[in-house]
C-alpha cells in the first residue's frame, strides 16, 4: 500500500472521536504519530505515551483485518503479555469497545467478539445509508482536488490488493476510499458517526472473503469516482446505494441467517422508501 493512502487510513483506525483530537494527538505524540502515519505496517506495533490508546490502536487494527472473527475470545492476559503492558490498560481498551458495542463481556467467560443477528446487520446498513447520503451530500462538492486524487488511488489500490489475494491492503484502501468521500470540514462528528457504524459491523472482514463479490464492487469504485470527479451527488448517493446494497448481498450470503430470510428481503426500507415518495 503506498504511503499516501496509508496517511489516509490509519486516520480511520485510530478511535480517535473527532479529528480535532487526532490533530491534538499528532502535537502531542509527535514522532509516533508521524512514523505511524507515514508507514502503516499492520505487524509493528509501536507504543505511544497512553497505554490504554496503544492498546485500543492494536485491538482496532485486530478487529479491522479480521484477525478476530465472531465469538472469538479476547484473553486479558494473553493480550497483556503479546503487547508488553499490563493487564489494566488492556481491561480498559476492552471496555471501550464494549461501549462500542464491538465486543461484549459475559460473567465468568471474559470478554468476546459481539456476534449480530442479520435483522441488526440490514438495520445498521440502513442507518449507513441515512448518514453516509447526507455525508456525500455536503462533502462531493467541495471535494479538492488532493481529495479527489486520493480517491482515485484509493480506488486503484482497492482493485490491485484483491488482484494480488491481500485482503489487509484492500480492507485499508477501501476504507480510504469511501472515507474521502465522506470529509468535509466542519462535518466531522457524521464522519465519526459513520465510522462507529463501520466499526461496529462484526462481518465486515467476512465480506472480502466473497473474491467474486468483493471484485465486482472494487470495480463499482471507479464509477463512484467519476462522478465525484463530475461533482454529480445524486450519482454518487445512486451507486454507493447500489454498492452498499451489494456488500449487504453478500454478506447476508457468506454468513447466512438462522432466522431463514428470503432472498430478496435483504433491503424491506427500499419498499417504503420507494412508497413514501411515490405520486400522492
Amino acid at each position: 500500500m503506498s504511503a499516501h493512502l496509508s496517511t489516509v487510513s490509519v486516520r480511520l483506525v485510530t478511535g480517535f472521536t473527532s479529528l480535532k483530537q487526532f490533530r491534538g494527538a499528532r502535537l502531542r505524540f509527535g514522532s509516533w504519530i508521524q512514523s505511524q502515519r507515514s508507514s502503516m505496517n499492520p505487524g509493528v506495533f509501536q507504543k505511544p505515551p497512553t497505554q490504554v490508546e496503544a492498546v485500543l490502536l492494536e485491538l482496532r487494527r485486530a478487529l479491522l483485518e479480521g484477525e478476530y472473527v465472531v465469538g472469538s475470545r479476547l484473553n486479558v492476559d494473553a493480550i497483556s503479555k503479546e503487547l508488553g503492558v499490563s493487564r489494566a490498560p488492556v481491561r480498559d481498551a476492552l471496555r471501550i469497545l464494549e461501549g462500542e458495542q464491538q465486543v461484549v463481556y459475559e460473567p465468568h467467560r471474559g470478554y468476546e467478539i459481539a456476534a449480530m443477528n442479520l435483522d441488526d446487520l440490514s438495520d445498521l446498513y440502513r442507518i449507513r445509508e441515512l448518514l453516509e447520503t447526507e455525508a456525500v451530500a455536503i462533502a462531493v462538492p467541495r471535494l479538492t482536488p488532493a481529495q479527489l486524487d486520493v480517491i482515485r488511488r484509493a480506488a486503484e489500490e482497492t482493485a490491485q490488493a484483491l488482484a494480488a489475494h491481500d485482503r489487509v491492503a484492500a480492507t485499508y484502501a477501501n476504507r480510504a476510499f469511501h472515507f474521502e468521500l465522506f470529509t468535509a470540514p466542519g462535518h466531522e462528528q457524521l464522519v465519526d458517526t459513520i465510522r462507529q457504524t463501520w466499526n461496529a459491523d462484526a462481518y465486515r472482514s467476512l465480506y472480502l472473503q466473497d473474491v467474486e463479490s468483493a471484485t465486482a464492487s472494487a470495480a463499482e469504485h471507479f464509477a463512484i469516482a467519476d462522478a465525484a470527479v463530475a461533482g454529480d451527488v445524486a450519482r454518487v448517493v445512486e451507486l454507493q446505494n447500489a454498492h452498499r446494497d451489494g456488500e449487504l448481498k453478500s454478506l447476508l450470503r457468506v454468513v447466512g441467517d438462522s432466522l431463514g430470510r428470503p432472498a430478496g428481503e435483504e433491503m424491506p426500507w427500499r419498499a417504503v422508501t420507494s412508497a413514501a415518495n411515490g405520486p400522492c
